[in-house]
């Protein structure tokens, strides 16, 4: 009942520079239930935070041109706005220095493409749950 509830009510934003991609991992969230925002790169992930939009979850592609991924972490972790925000890398870097650089930086969660849909919910239902975000139009009195 949990689940359906960070399902039916988290907000997450997709930071992803490929249409494609970002095409199919919003219809991916929605159909699961979730508020899906969408960004094409970093500074339009930037624009959508500082009009208000207050995201559950990030999910941050990191081979983006301009502004990558890594770069958007570090900035989000420096602006105490959006330092708490949890935020999962989804990206095609799977080497372990990738991975470890991610641990060092903090981030919340790490998936590589390509992956299996169900991976991706468990991991964002795994992020929301360890941050014991409460979705947006609740309080911690709901639950």
């Amino acid at each position: 009942m949990k689940d359906e509830a960070i399902r039916r009510m988290a907000r997450i934003l997709v930071v992803e520079d490929e249409p494609e991609n970002r095409l199919f991992i919003g219809l991916m969230l929605r159909t699961e239930g979730y508020d899906v925002l969408e960004a094409e790169d970093g500074p339009s992930a930037f624009s959508a935070l500082a009009r208000g939009v207050a995201p559950d979850l990030i999910l941050l592609d990191v081979m983006m041109p301009g502004l990558n991924g890594w770069m958007v972490f570090e900035r989000l972790r420096t602006e105490p706005r959006w330092e708490g925000i949890p935020v999962v890398m989804l990206t095609a870097l799977a080497q372990r220095s990738d991975v470890e650089r991610a641990v060092q930086l903090g981030v919340d969660g790490y998936l590589t493409k390509p992956f299996e849909p169900a991976d991706l919910i468990h991991t964002i239902e795994e992020t929301l749950g360890r941050r014991n975000v409460v979705p947006q139009g609740e309080t911690a009195d709901d639950e």
